[in-house]
């Protein structure tokens, strides 16, 4: 069944035929004016900062789903999206709900998974339907944003359950300009997995093993991965590898304008805190080299509970 809005497919405006998606002008909003609309809707909400307690964060490359029913997570959310999109996907039915933060890497598998596991959940609710919201991209030089908006909109359409199209807050939409150049608009959002409302988000709190997972989207495997178990109210880190990076050493004593125009697909719009997070990595990576000894022994994953805090806890390692 393809991506529809407004009940019909999306078809002919995407082009999919191509394994291979490449940027071509895709514009939403010359055909559905509709989605401009709902994205200042968008806009016109005050970020939310989001505090540690029912909070699940996910990082970029990560997805995870729960229910409305879900006693530790109330929030689902994601940022520090320049080029990357975070999809929402919810069962208007039964309110099952994922969120995903794609960055263009194994995009095919990614939607795959993330529609798999909501329809899993979803399975007892006779009513309701699949709607999907998408947030991310600006109008970059390199047009990386562009390519992985019609991926994800290829992606989608591919797939065997009909999805419907909510909002396309991506790419040219999600662009303001600033001293003349580009930036995104929204960094980040979150969605309340009771009620389904999607905002703008800040997080505060971004969850355990920050280096490490900051570190697989440098030099870890490709694969979106599923970080939560919402039966157990449990989320769980790797296990996964991650190969050699030769001169970590040496690019960890470089500035930070270094770090920041070699490591970015969009050096000028990173949030102020980018440079520390991949020297976090870095350090992370000189202390860590083989992570099947010292990360993942026995490919054991990470395994973290809320505390009465509503802090995540360490759990064990399973």
């Amino acid at each position: 069944m393809p991506l529809l809005v407004n009940d019909k497919s999306l078809d002919s405006i995407l082009g999919c035929n191509e394994r291979e998606v490449k940027p071509s002008g895709l514009d939403l909003n010359a055909v559905y004016p509709h989605f401009k609309e709902s994205s200042t809707q968008l806009f016109s909400k005050s970020p939310q900062k989001c505090q540690l307690a029912g909070v699940l964060y996910v990082c970029q490359r990560e997805y995870a789903v729960t229910t409305p029913q879900d006693a530790v997570v109330d929030v689902i959310g994601s940022e520090d999206a320049t080029t990357c999109h975070v999809a929402v996907l919810r069962h208007t039915g039964c309110g099952v709900t994922g969120l995903a933060h794609f960055d263009g890497c194994s995009t095919s598998q990614g939607v795959t998974d993330l529609i798999s596991r909501v329809r899993d959940l979803s399975q007892s609710s006779k009513e309701g339907r699949l709607e999907l919201h998408l947030v991310g991209g600006f109008s970059d030089d390199q047009k990386h944003s562009e390519k992985l908006s019609k991926e994800l909109l290829c992606e989608f359409h591919r797939q065997a359950s009909p999805v419907h199209l909510k909002t396309a807050c991506i790419t040219d939409v999600n662009t303001i300009v600033k001293d003349n150049a580009n930036w995104p608009r929204l960094y980040g959002i979150g969605v309340n997995v009771k009620s389904g409302e999607i905002f703008p988000a800040i997080f505060e709190d971004k969850g355990p093993d920050q280096a490490l997972r900051g570190l697989r989207n440098f030099i870890g495997d490709q694969d979106m991965l599923n970080v939560y178990n919402h039966e157990t109210g449990e989320l769980r880190i790797g296990p996964f590898s991650y190969q050699k990076w030769p001169h970590a050493a040496l690019i960890l004593a470089q500035p930070d304008a270094f770090i920041r125009k070699n490591l970015s697909t969009s050096p000028e719009v990173e949030p102020p805190y980018f440079e520390d997070h991949v020297r976090q990595a870095l350090t992370f990576y000189l202390q860590n080299p083989d992570p099947a000894k010292t990360v993942f022994p026995q490919q054991r994953s990470h395994v973290y509970k809320r505390n009465a805090e509503g802090r995540w806890e360490a759990a064990g390692k399973k």
